[in-house]
């Protein structure tokens, strides 16, 4: 599960509190005390939370708070599987003690930290090479989220203090690598780039015959509510058929996709992308991936 889930994290570029939170983390890494097993425990820094608990239906959701800067508090919700993640943000209002915030119709936290007895987590650097004393701390109160559709619900009165996912993030690249090679399979591109409403669809086969990696996200934003919501799979190479030309691709994915959508590179632009694909993205069923407004690119793909 955790393999997807930083994955996704890490991806959803488009949801401001992911980049903001790992500015911060980052940070907090560089200011750890830098000797192994120094007497001096730093602490959490007071304006960040990180708790996880457990969901239904195979999620976990991951709560995110802080002060980011003088006038801008938030807390993001992370609601993920296996395969999928949603991502909630909305303001909220933090201090050194407490977390408070609304998500939308969705649920609530209300919860205040508390000291967890008097032994330290030990976390090492992201190189291996230091190790940092943390005092141990959980958070109290509400944590509630029911996610659209019933994708997931959670309860809890009590989550402790996420440090691995806390590690994650504080070691978390930018991620990619520069192009290599150029391969023999194909990459079929999908993107919608309206401001409220964007879509990133990628399939890719390295090699005719190979695997098939499909994904999907969805960004969405309003004035209360910032979403992000993705899934992938992994398919065999029916899933994206093609021609040695790249004139042509026909994608047909497993669940959660249904249905087909093909790409005829010399027809008119509004025939290019055909079909009735659709995707059951978390709290969003039947989402359509053809239609207008698509941008869809089909190329060889890079090692």
């Amino acid at each position: 599960m955790r393999s997807w889930t930083r994955l996704t994290r890490q991806g959803a570029a488009g949801l401001l509190a992911v980049m903001a939170f790992v500015v911060i983390v980052g940070a907090m890494a560089v200011e750890a005390t830098p000797k192994a097993d120094a007497e001096a425990a730093p602490g959490l820094d007071p304006d960040l939370a990180v708790f996880t608990v457990q969901a239904s239906h195979g999620y976990e959701v991951t709560i995110f708070s802080g002060r980011f800067s003088e006038g801008l508090q938030d807390v993001a919700v992370f609601a993920s599987s296996s395969r999928s993640t949603a991502i909630y943000r909305v303001p909220a209002t933090v201090t050194k003690k407490s977390v408070q915030a609304e998500v939308g119709s969705l649920g609530r936290v209300a919860v205040r930290a508390v000291p967890v007895g008097r032994k330290p987590v030990l976390l090492r650097s992201c190189d291996g090479e230091e190790r940092w004393k943390i005092a141990r701390l959980a958070y109290e109160g509400v944590i509630e989220f029911h996610g659209e559709e019933g994708f997931t619900d959670a309860e809890a009165k009590r989550a402790p203090f996420d440090y691995r996912t806390f590690r994650e993030f504080a070691c978390a690249g930018e991620g990619g690598r520069p192009p290599g090679k150029e391969l023999t399979g194909a990459r079929l591109d999908i993107h919608r780039p309206e401001e409220a409403n964007e879509l990133f669809m990628h399939a890719t086969q390295l090699r005719p015959g190979g695997a098939t990696e499909v994904s999907v996200q969805v960004d969405d934003y309003d004035s209360e509510l910032e979403t992000t919501r993705a899934t992938k799979v992994i398919a065999g190479p029916a899933a994206l058929r093609f021609d040695s030309q790249l004139r042509s691709a026909t994608l047909t994915p497993p669940a959660p996709f249904a249905g087909h959508a093909t790409y005829r590179r010399g027809a008119p632009p509004a025939r290019r992308w055909t079909g009735n694909l659709t995707v059951d993205l978390p709290g969003d069923a039947d989402y359509p991936l053809t239609g207008p407004g698509l941008r869809v690119t089909l190329e060889h793909p890079t090692a």
